[in-house]
Formats: structure tokens, sequence, C-alpha cells
């Protein structure tokens, strides 16, 4: 509901542009250390703008570290202010599934992801947080092939325990591998390789590998095998600790120093861990790649960092080997980097976790009731909502207020304009300011010219006289008992206050008043004292 409340405001992006600024923090959590990446997204790009490692004091052991509080701390006290969280969980504890539904688009995958997935769960879908990409559409079949993660919510509980020990709750939950396969695909050196590559995550207690296939995500295995056990297989050659091996190698690789007799022992361990990494190599090549050679095997982790290593790997497996290219990274105008902040194939999986990668955009574990309510981006929109609002009705006041100013004005104008026509026609009001009182005068001098008018006109009126001889002429007084009260002559409306004898003699006069030339109009009246109206004929029509 919160999220569709959000989308009717205003979406909190339109396609790749952000419509507002957010700070996310990527957070890789290591069994040795921590690594924050803080990436600021607007419009359009994402910046870059800090990379942090901090070290966790605590003694290593076979089984790993729970991060302490302090280390946490720390990290977010150089973080600074922030929007989001996004951390990553391990691939060790992350069960892979490649799918193929006849569906293409993602609302529809979700609602038969959990029927699709179960039976293939060595636990209780009850028990598990699910989520997918898309990894390829195959639109003629109307389909699309996906790649499921899986994870018992008691390791996502683990991690987020973490971040409750400090009060932060993270805003999102991926997969390192997932989280790299989404700058993967942005990277223009890796996203239209052919063939088989494989991305070694070499890490000091485990070797994450991922397969794509024509650059398709196929799948994700992790061997409980990294330096830490390379390191303790040296160290029992060499009656060595393996802190000491760890030292040497970081320092030194796999070139030969004047400690002549650690190369052999180190490249014996190394040699090891390779048989191991060959192993799932060869079922890769046999099950997934009809038995084709590898491309290119791409290595990022600590195990970058070892001098020598990469041309040992390529060596022993005779695949092309190289490094993370992460320059490569700064080909894409979109990303840009801050000051002097640097991406290595070391920090890269929580570079991933801070950046909005199209793959991966939609992808999150934080579910159900591991999501947090983010009401940022819903107050931001509501803010930009009352903003608009008031913009809006600001807008229409002051076109309104506009619009009353102007038809005041020509108001106004008009008014003067009337004014001054009063005037120059009526020299009487040459002293009037206003034009009510102008236009009442101007009535008043109209009324009396009328009235002079008419008492003088004969060519267009009736005269009085004219009036009386028709009266005389036309009614009989002794047989009709006529008998008149009062005559008044006004706009051309004779006036005629009298009586007569009875019903029938008022009849007689109106017939006898009707037939006169000089009477236009004789208003029928029914009583025998009356009063009655009649319109004089003007000169033209008496004619």
């Amino acid at each position: 509901m919160s999220q569709l409340i959000k989308e009717i405001f205003l979406p909190e992006k339109i396609k790749n542009s952000y419509l507002f600024a957010k700070t996310v923090v990527g957070i890789k959590i290591n069994k040795t250390s921590i690594i924050a990446t803080k990436t600021r997204l607007k419009g359009n790009t994402s910046t870059i703008e800090l990379t942090v490692e901090e070290k966790i004091t605590e003694n290593v052991s076979e089984e790993g570290l729970v991060p302490t509080t302090p280390t946490l701390t720390s990290i977010f006290s150089k973080i600074g202010t922030y929007d989001e969280i996004h951390t990553t969980l391990p691939s060790s504890v992350v069960i892979f599934k490649e799918l193929k539904l006849p569906f293409l688009t993602r609302e529809k995958i979700e609602m038969v992801i959990g029927f699709e997935i179960e039976p293939l769960l060595p636990f209780s879908l009850r028990d598990a947080v699910i989520d997918f990409i898309i990894t390829r559409q195959i639109p003629e079949e109307k389909s699309s092939e996906i790649l499921v993660t899986a994870v018992q919510k008691q390791h996502i509980t683990e991690h987020l325990a973490l971040f409750e020990a400090v009060g932060l709750m993270p805003t999102v939950i991926t997969v390192d591998m997932i989280a790299l396969y989404g700058l993967y695909k942005q990277v223009p050196a890796y996203n239209q390789l052919e063939g088989g590559t494989v991305m070694l995550d070499l890490s000091p207690y485990s070797t994450c590998i991922t397969l794509m296939i024509n650059s398709q995500l196929k799948i994700v295995r992790t061997l409980p095998k990294g330096i830490i056990s390379i390191a303790k297989t040296a160290a029992q050659e060499l009656q060595k600790t393996p802190n000491e091996i760890i030292e040497h190698l970081l320092r030194f690789g796999l070139e030969t120093t004047d400690l002549a007799h650690y190369t052999p022992a180190i490249e014996k361990a190394v040699n090891e861990w390779l048989n191991s990494l060959n192993f799932t190599l060869t079922s890769f090549t046999t099950q997934l790649l009809n038995r084709k050679p590898l491309t290119k095997i791409i290595v990022l982790g600590e195990g970058s960092l070892i001098k020598g290593l990469i041309p040992f790997i390529a060596q022993k497996t005779g695949t092309a080997c190289e490094e993370f290219n992460v320059s490569s990274i700064n080909e894409d105008t979109s990303f840009i980097i801050k000051n002097s902040n640097t991406i290595t194939p070391f920090n890269v999986i929580s570079v991933s976790a801070a950046l909005p990668l199209p793959i991966t955009a939609d992808y999150n574990l934080a579910k159900k009731e591991f999501s947090t309510p983010d009401n940022s981006l819903l107050i931001k929109q509501l803010v930009v909502l009352i903003v608009l609002t008031i913009t809006l009705f600001a807008t229409l006041i002051t076109h309104y207020t506009i619009q009353t100013q102007r038809l005041k004005r020509e108001i106004k104008a008009s008014g003067l304009n009337a004014l001054t026509e009063l005037k120059d026609t009526f020299k009487d009001l040459e002293d009037e300011d206003d034009l009510d009182s102008a236009i009442t005068a101007a009535e008043e001098e109209l009324k009396k010219e009328k009235e002079t008018w008419f008492a003088f006109s004969g060519t267009s009126r009736v005269s009085f006289l004219e009036c009386l001889l028709e009266l005389t002429t036309k009614i009989d007084k002794k047989s009709l008992g006529f008998s008149v009260d009062q005559i008044t002559i006004a706009e051309g409306i004779l006036t005629l206050k009298a009586q007569v004898r009875d019903y029938d003699a008022l009849t007689i006069l109106i017939r006898e008043l009707s037939q006169s030339k000089l009477f236009k109009d004789v208003e029928k009246v029914e009583n025998t004292p009356f009063t009655m109206r009649i319109e004089l004929a003007t000169g033209k029509e008496e004619l």
C-alpha cells in the first residue's frame, strides 16, 4: 500500500532517472573485515563518494567472526548521512537454481515462483526467503530464463542482528554474486563475452565460483576453502603459523624470495586448492558447456592481491585468467568516481551493492517480516505534493489578480472615455468628474430636451388642440353621458380621465376613438369611471 501511495503521488524515478537525490551505502561483511561504499544517486548519474574498509580486530577463527559493534559503528561514523543501506549475503548460505518459465514479466513470474522452486529446495519453503533475477528473455517463445535464490530465514535474521546491534536496518538485502553480476553486465569488456566465463572470488575462508555462458549467469558454487586453508596447508609443511604464511603471501605472493623453501611449499598448497577448483570447473564444462573449454577466468577478492597467483591459475587450468577489470567501469558515463576513491577487485562487490543496476533493480531478500518501512521517499513526495498544491493555488490567485487588475484598468479607461464623450456632447457637464453622476445629469438633460421638443414639434406629434377637437367630434356627450375630469398629453400618450353613463356607452366610446386617425392605440378599460391611455399617432402615421 505504501508503494502504491508513493507511485500515485510521484514515482521515485522515471526509467533510470531519479527524481529525488538519494544516498545509498553498500555493505559487504566478510569474516575478517567490513567494506562499505557510499553512492549518491541523482538524475541519471551515480557518484561513488566514498569507499571504506574496516578490519575486524578479533582473532580469526575457522568458523569466522561476527563483526563487532565498534567495527560497524566506526564504518558509519565515516559514512555520515545516508538514505538506504544495501547489504550483501555471502553466496555460501544461498541455494541457486536456474528455471525457465513461460512468462516475460516479473509480475507474472512472482505469482508462480514459489510453486516452481519448492520441490527443488532442501528445506521447507515456509522457512525460506526467495527472489530471482531474469537472466534472459525469449520474446519469440514468450518465456524467460531466471536464476532463483533461496535463503533460510535464520541466515537473514543472523545477518540483520549485526546491524540491529548498532541501531541500523538495511533496506535491501542482496547476494554478493548477484550484485556483482549486475555490475558485470554493465562492463563493456564483459557483457558481450562468448562461451563460458568464470568469476572467481577468493576470500580468506571460501572460494566463490560463478559461471556465465555467453554473459548469462548460470550457476554459483562455493568451495569452503580459501586463503586461510592454503596458508594452513603451507604452514604444516613449513612448520610455521598460518599468520606467518598469510603475511608472506601478501608481501611476496608466489614469487621466489630469499626464503627459497617457502615457494615449493606454497605452490603445493595452492595446487591442492586448485585441484578442488578444477573439479568444479570440470563439472561446469561437462554439464553446462558440452565439454567445451572455458573462455576466461576473472579473479577478484583478497586472492587477487596475491602476486603471481593469477598467472599460476592460468598456467594450471590452461584458461586465460585476469583480474576483474574495474577500470572499464569508468567507460560508463553514468558512473562517476569522486575524489581519490578507487574501485578494486577487493571492494567491487560493495560498490555493486550500492549502484542502481538494471538487472538487479527489483531484487531484494528483505521481504515480509524482514522488510523495513521506508517513509523517506513518501515524505519527500508529500512535500512535493504540498509545494505543487501551493504553487497551483498561488498561480491561480496571481492569474485572478492580474486579470482583475487588467479589467479594472479597462473599466476605468472606458469610464474616462465615456465621461469625455458626455462632456463633449453636453456642455453643462464640464464640472462632472464621476461617470455615474454625469450619466444621471445627461439623462435629466435629455428628458428636458425631449419634453421641450415634444411641446414645440408639430410635424411629428399631434397638437393638444387637435386632440380636443377630435374628442369633441367623436364623442356625443348627451348620448354617452360623457364627463371629463382631466386630459393630459405627455411623450405621445394622451391620458383621459373621465366617466360615461354605462358599459354600453363605454363600448361605443372605445370604438369611436379607435376609428380616429389621430389615435394609434386606445387602451381598453372596463369601468365607467375610467382612466384611459391613448397613444397618439405621429404626423406621418396620421397621413
